[in-house]
């Protein structure tokens, strides 16, 4: 059976990769002429200094997934996940959110959909004690089919967090509560061509119940966890996977971990998919979305309150002088080591 990759779905991670070098190029020479600092180009929450503090601001939305939350009746899951992978994305930086606004594009008119996103971000926003501020309802007849859900934050970095792995720090893994807003494209492409049906019961995992699974919200842990000291980087796990990691590792050092077991979800997709581990590991979170590197001292306590916040961890392994790589071994697979 042919092996379903996330290009054959029509996103290729090599092309997305150079276009984020284009932009890149073209913010650092613009804030070179306005004579502007932007910290911390490439990672997670870029940010510039004004009115006396570090303010960050952020933008992504939930991409394809909304296709399937369409399909499934779902909505709110969108609205809760534009502001919930933003939230995340600040937090492993150390920013408290300030205000959120938001873009939401449809082909047609749908005011039930509209009110259900709102719903679902209303629901976040309020967990993550920010408001919405200002948002765009665009309606885009003969340009879009579907919906796009798109979420902005304005965000102060409140502590002086480097967000660099160390030599000898472990690294910590926090669960997700599934497939959360990434690697959608090749999902459908395996339901839809391979399974059939959204509403299936695939060896006894309920496609309508793990696909519809909101983005865990790991804001307050991140907090938490960077305003203690526990942790010395933290890496959301979006788009492009494990290999979200190396933003965190530089070119001087490793990832050697051990993954656990993901969910069936995940199992299934990657089964029926024919999908490459390497590349799985690529495009999916594989039941981690948060992965994190703490002091040996330190760690103790970032399990500690890790599990304070309800969430299970791992030990998955450590910070070791090298170039960049992340090695990956999969026990649960006979113990196959790869690379990402």
């Amino acid at each position: 059976m042919e092996r379903l990759t996330y290009s054959k779905a029509g996103v290729d991670l090599g092309k997305h990769k150079r276009m984020h070098a284009v932009a890149l190029r073209a913010i650092e020479e613009l804030a070179r002429r306005l004579d502007v600092e932007v910290s911390g180009l490439g990672g997670f929450a870029p940010s510039i200094r004004a009115l006396g503090a570090r303010v960050s601001l952020h933008v992504d939305g939930v991409g394809t997934k909304t296709m399937v939350l369409e399909r499934l009746g779902a909505l709110r899951v969108a609205g809760w996940d534009c502001v919930a992978m933003n939230a995340n994305d600040v937090a492993c930086e150390g920013g408290r959110l300030v205000a959120v606004a938001d873009y939401v594009a449809m082909g047609e008119a749908n005011e039930e959909a509209f009110k259900q996103i709102m719903e679902g971000m209303v629901e976040a926003a309020e967990a993550v004690r920010a408001p919405i501020v200002s948002g765009e309802t665009a309606i885009l007849p003969g340009m879009l089919s579907g919906i796009d859900v798109v979420c902005f934050t304005l965000s102060v970095l409140e502590y002086k967090f480097e967000n660099r792995a160390r030599p000898g720090d472990v690294v910590v893994g926090v669960e997700s509560w599934g497939l959360h807003a990434n690697g959608y494209s090749l999902v459908r492409k395996v339901v839809e061509e391979r399974v059939g049906d959204y509403k299936r019961i695939v060896d006894g995992v309920d496609l309508a119940s793990e696909l519809a699974k909101p983005t865990a919200l790991y804001y307050d842990l991140l907090l938490k966890a960077v305003g203690l000291g526990y942790a010395t980087s933290a890496t959301h796990v979006t788009g492009g996977g494990w290999t979200k990691m190396r933003r965190v590792l530089g070119s001087e050092l490793d990832a050697v971990l051990e993954a656990p077991r993901p969910g069936r979800i995940f199992e299934v997709i990657t089964h029926y998919g024919s999908v490459d581990p390497v590349e799985a590991y690529r495009v999916f979170n594989m039941g981690v979305g948060l992965l994190l590197t703490s002091p040996p001292g330190r760690v103790g306590q970032l399990l500690d309150l890790v599990g304070g916040t309800g969430f299970r961890s791992w030990i998955l392994g450590k910070i070791v002088e090298g170039a960049g790589s992340i090695r990956i071994r999969l026990g649960w697979r006979g113990g196959e080591t790869i690379e990402v």
